[in-house]
């Protein structure tokens, strides 16, 4: 998804929990929202960094990716917080 031109991977858990992060990994513009879900940890599909979908922390290293708060309503439309740029 693209928004006021930011890429954005939405993301929803086996649990059902909904995240919002930052579309293309720092380490080489991986898709983000092509990679695979363990829990709440995001793994790139370039490379197998991993991600905290929770805080944008990464798993390992210094370079995290950054989370928008998002929810579903009750009607299961995504809702998304963006920051003006």
């Amino acid at each position: 998804m693209q928004a006021f031109g930011l890429d954005i991977a939405i993301v929803r858990t086996r649990a059902g929990a909904v995240y919002a992060v930052e579309g293309k990994c720092p380490h080489r513009g991986g898709p983000l929202a092509d990679g695979l879900i363990g829990g709440t940890t995001l793994i790139c599909p370039l490379h197998a960094w991993k991600f905290d979908l929770e805080t944008g922390q990464a798993l390992f290293g210094e370079c995290g990716i950054k989370t928008y708060p998002v929810r579903v309503d009750d009607k299961g439309h995504v809702l998304l917080t963006i920051d003006k740029p």
